[in-house]
């Protein structure tokens, strides 16, 4: 199974792909008779002013079975919770590490635009924050922050949130099985990468088009997505604001220096958030996530003064790059 932003570089390619799995589902017909043919051309004849042609009925032929109903899919129940803070959204097409090609995927790919605008929508009346990487600028930005913080290894999506801000990524796929279209979305945490929930939908084809098509699954997934979510994201929140902070002792350190720094960090700076959650420490890097309270950290500046303050006396303490959510400190 293809992702849907390679399956759909264009949309004619979607229609391609789409085209041939119904032909394959419809090779090799088994003989039939002409009635058979006429009761079948009958049966599916297409919706006239919305409303379905009825077989005609031949005086010798048994009254068709009343056919039972569709099981319908049942509703979601929106969830009501409210946010303390507004949450930041980051939508990009799934891709890997090397997919630093998601703005050209959207402005090339009708249809993954179409698919992005309509979780935006969705993401926005639901009260986020949306957020996107506007210019090939900023992708610059992103692939280097890579080299920052994981190498070249690191998610696309996951740095990316942490350049714009966001609280959670949203990236989505698809693909062709049979005549369905089947969406794929999933949610992360933008400051540790880890996947908080997923969600499909399988749309079948109705012949309503490729971008109804595609706007029904879409739609169908991110509702039922968010609502996996949202009780969660707002339990994160309010821990407080988190920053993915990445320091590196680079000064020539001994190794009872080193020793009583990373004590100072784990301690000392430790009591300045509301949680401190260490992803890995070793004796030359230590990478963690701290939960801020907003109403006393405005921005990322302000965390990385907390820093400065604790290690004075100690170490030079140098910011080597800041964004939104991400802080790259050196500890010289």
């Amino acid at each position: 199974m293809k992702t849907f932003y390679k399956k759909c570089v264009v949309s004619s390619a979607f229609a391609g792909l789409l085209m041939a799995s119904l032909v394959g589902c419809s090779s090799a017909p088994a003989p039939e008779t002409e009635p058979t043919r006429n009761n079948a051309k009958n049966a599916y004849s297409e919706m006239e002013d919305g409303q379905t042609v009825a077989p005609a009925q031949s005086a010798a032929a048994p009254a068709p079975k009343a056919e039972t109903p569709a099981e319908e899919t049942p509703a979601v129940a929106i969830s009501n919770v409210q946010f303390k803070v507004k949450p930041t959204v980051m939508v990009l097409p799934a891709m890997g590490a090397k997919g630093a090609t998601s703005i050209e995927v959207i402005k090339k790919n009708p249809l993954a635009k179409t698919a992005m605008e309509v979780i935006n929508a969705y993401m926005t009346e639901r009260g986020y924050s949306v957020m996107s990487l506007e210019t090939q600028n900023q992708l610059d930005e992103v692939v280097q922050l890579q080299d920052d913080i994981a190498g070249n290894d690191a998610d696309l999506a996951y740095v990316a949130g942490l350049a714009v801000g966001a609280d959670i990524n949203l990236t989505f796929a698809g693909s062709i099985q049979n005549d369905n279209l089947v969406i794929d979305l999933n949610a992360s945490d933008a400051s540790t990468a880890q996947l908080i929930a997923s969600e499909s939908s399988r749309q079948k084809d109705e012949g309503e088009g490729q971008r109804v098509l595609v706007q029904k699954a879409v739609k169908n997934a991110i509702v039922a997505l968010e609502n996996k979510v949202r009780d969660e994201l707002a339990a994160e929140l309010e821990k407080g604001v988190q920053y993915k902070v990445v320091c590196r002792l680079t000064g020539d350190f001994t190794d009872e220096q080193a020793e009583e720094i990373s004590n100072t960090v784990s301690m000392k700076v430790r009591k300045m958030f509301n949680k401190m959650q260490v992803k890995s420490m070793t004796r030359n890097t230590y990478d963690l996530v701290v939960y801020a309270d907003p109403d006393k950290y405005e921005d990322a500046q302000m965390v990385y003064a907390e820093f400065y303050e604790a290690l004075s006396g100690m170490a030079k303490v140098r910011r080597q790059n800041i964004t939104k959510k991400l802080i790259i400190l050196e500890i010289q």
